[in-house]
């Protein structure tokens, strides 16, 4: 009985001072609320080391089984596929970035997705650059560490490629950051 007593009371001292099961969210709402502000997170940095230092980033945002769907050309899955696309690439995206919208997380914090639009810009066959923007989903998934990868990234072209010459600059079709 005594070690019954003994053990109840380092439990619940245990928990007392943190330790033990966590415990549910004081407000689900703000713990909501963080997640998709690191989702947020996540989807900008992606954006901006693509931006900084050019598509060889881009398979090391995603897990190992993650794929992309790219319009007139479908699924690309695995992280070496994906980077020899990109790589092929390369030479004539001369920029490509895109801002995340909005984001949604699944109740238990591990899954989630950004919606936002894109922008590339990339050399023509005749050396005339262009411009295209578009639309995106990605869906991400929580790693073990905390941090968030790209599961499947989405890619829904609103415009055809458009010399950047011929753009109306008050239009704001085509502008810096999408």
């Amino acid at each position: 009985m005594i070690a019954k007593t003994l053990a109840l009371t380092l439990v619940l001292a245990l928990q007392a001072c943190g330790g033990g099961p966590e415990r549910a969210p004081e407000n689900p709402a703000e713990l909501m609320a963080r997640w998709k502000a690191e989702l947020i997170a996540a989807d900008e940095a992606f954006s901006d080391a693509i931006d900084r230092e050019g598509l060889s980033q881009w398979s090391s945002f995603f897990t190992a089984e993650g794929s992309v769907i790219q319009a007139g050309v479908g699924e690309i899955q695995g992280a070496e596929a994906m980077q020899a696309v990109m790589d092929a690439a390369a030479g004539a995206v001369t920029s490509f970035s895109w801002t995340p919208e909005r984001a949604e997380v699944s109740t238990g914090g591990d899954m989630g997705y950004t919606v936002g639009r894109y922008r590339t810009t990339a050399m023509g066959t005749d050396s005339v650059e262009m411009v295209s923007t578009g639309m995106y989903v990605s869906i991400w998934r929580r790693q073990e560490d905390g941090s968030w990868k790209v599961e499947m990234d989405l890619g829904n072209p609103l415009t055809d490629p458009t010399p950047i010459s011929s753009l109306d600059p008050t239009s704001g079709a085509g502008g810096d950051r999408p």
